[in-house]
């Protein structure tokens, strides 16, 4: 699947995948859109994911993953919709991921994440902020 360099959207939502991500998706370029929700995939969120730098949309929710959220997503400044509800997911939100401006939807819900939220993300029409019950960052 990595030697798919120029595809554009990969979509296997809801397909009772397992096992981990593999890494070599990362090697995706030209993806403007992944969906893996509502899976059982499980293990670390690949960092690789953060060399999709014309990614728009991520949906990951609903599925087993494990760990922190790589700071390598931070690298997806052109991502509009990130979705990582629903999984198990732990530590803080990285500071890096204050870069994602572009942000108009995001979820993170129904994890074990602590710290604060980005402060960028507060404008972020669409939000779960309610069911994080974090606060924001202090701004600079």
């Amino acid at each position: 699947m990595g030697n798919l360099y120029s595809l554009k959207s990969l979509d296997l939502i809801s397909n009772q995948l397992s096992g981990e991500i593999p890494p070599e998706l990362g090697k995706l370029t030209e993806s403007e859109r992944i969906g893996l929700a509502n899976n059982r995939f499980s293990g670390a969120i690949p960092p690789e994911l953060g060399n999709l730098i014309y990614l728009e949309s991520l949906y990951l929710s609903g599925n087993h993953f494990s760990g922190a959220i790589p700071s390598e997503l931070g690298q997806l400044t052109s991502l509009r919709h990130l979705d990582l509800a629903g999984n198990n997911l732990s530590g803080t939100i990285p500071p890096e991921m204050g870069q994602l401006t572009k942000l108009e939807a995001w979820s993170l819900s129904m994890n074990r994440l602590t710290g604060c939220v980005p402060e960028v993300w507060r404008k972020v029409e669409h939000n779960d902020f309610d069911g994080l019950d974090l606060p924001y960052c202090a701004g600079p």
